[in-house]
């Protein structure tokens, strides 16, 4: 291996190391957030931006854990925000969920895109 590949990677493992510092981080944050907002009538606008916050880390299962929640405990108050997030997170992290259901075509939404 050269220095420069070398160099390359280390560099990557820094940077790995400071996104699952920051993951962890996330999740210390969010979670008295969220056990906050579920334990009272949050507004729609909070519940949205609570799950929009949380999106940016929905690949981590401590994340997702803390997204579900809010999802069970808003899904009768507020169904279609709640169904909104649900399917986006299938679009993005459960693809195959999608595969022959009635929403099948929005993994094709990126193409249709293109043509337009």
């Amino acid at each position: 291996m050269t220095d420069s590949e070398d160099k390359l990677l280390q560099n990557i493992s820094v940077l790995a190391e400071r996104l699952k510092d920051l993951h962890n981080d996330a999740v210390l944050a969010y979670t008295p957030q969220v056990q906050n907002l579920c334990a009272r009538k949050a507004t729609k606008n909070e519940v949205g931006w609570m799950l929009d916050l949380l999106w940016s880390f929905a690949g981590d299962e401590r994340i997702l854990k803390l997204y579900k929640q809010v999802c069970r405990a808003y899904w009768q108050i507020y169904p279609e925000t709640i169904a909104f997030y649900i399917m986006e997170w299938r679009k993005e992290y459960d693809r195959e969920s999608l595969i022959g259901t009635e929403y099948e075509y929005l993994l094709h939404e990126d193409e249709m895109d293109e043509y337009k």
